[in-house]
């Protein structure tokens, strides 16, 4: 008998269903039960220990959008925006950046998601856990003076610029994923 927590009995039986040997499996309490020999049951034992196994946790992917706008003195700001920040000042025109509205999501891989003024079909996390990007499907946002409706990539914990806001601004996202 081979008593199964996450894998389903009978789909672990169907692996098998080549072989002549008796297995049943019980629904109702998750259970192969295999008669065979001992080199048979090493197989079965092996296809239970590689597919009886706990499920992933679901990710939670957050979306940060920022409307940021020149800015006539440096002032402090999210980290993640250092980068953006730096793109304003190199010109000379600003000496740092302000953020006039701000905008977050919080939602499950594969799924969509709604908050005010952001919505998305799905968000999906690729990669490693060295570089994730996260796939953003069927953005919409509208902000102050901007509207963005588009799908895109994001590399985990960088600024992308999304969009403009009004004469001299930008929409700027930021994604993380969270366990």
């Amino acid at each position: 008998m081979y008593p199964l927590r996450y894998a389903d009995a009978d789909q672990i039986r169907r692996l098998f269903a080549t072989y002549s040997y008796p297995m049943t499996a019980s629904r109702e309490f998750n259970v192969l039960t295999v008669t065979a020999p001992p080199p048979f049951h090493a197989q079965v034992e092996g296809a239970v220990k590689e597919f009886d196994v706990a499920p992933a946790p679901p990710r939670n992917i957050e979306l940060t959008f920022y409307v940021v706008t020149g800015a006539d003195k440096p002032s402090a700001q999210p980290k993640e925006l250092e980068a953006v920040e730096k793109q304003f000042t190199a010109g000379g025109h600003f000496k740092g950046i302000q953020v006039s509205d701000t905008q977050v999501l919080r939602t499950r891989a594969g799924l969509p998601a709604e908050s005010g003024a952001v919505r998305v079909r799905a968000a999906w996390v690729n990669g490693g856990d060295k570089s994730k990007v996260i796939s953003i499907d069927g953005l919409k946002v509208t902000v102050k003076s901007c509207s963005v409706a588009a799908d895109i990539d994001v590399p985990e914990g960088r600024a992308v610029v999304v969009g403009k806001a009004s004469p001299d601004g930008l929409l700027v996202v930021v994604a993380k994923v969270t366990e």
